[in-house]
């Protein structure tokens, strides 16, 4: 193994961008299943359409 190649396999910012991009963070995950939720429940308290076929479906 030569010097560099060392280098870069103890350095923590090489390994750090080898690393998965597609898997997201908790934190993302959290705010992604947040705005979605506030997205659902605008559209549904806005569309009364909907809220009328949600309700028939829920036997209400």
């Amino acid at each position: 193994m030569s010097k560099l190649d060392r280098i870069i396999a103890t350095n923590s910012r090489a390994s750090h961008s080898r690393r998965k991009t597609g898997v997201l963070s908790s934190r993302a995950r959290t705010l992604l299943l947040t705005l979605t939720t506030l997205l659902v429940l605008w559209i549904f308290f806005t569309q009364p359409q909907l809220r009328e076929a949600v309700g028939s479906l829920l036997g209400g």
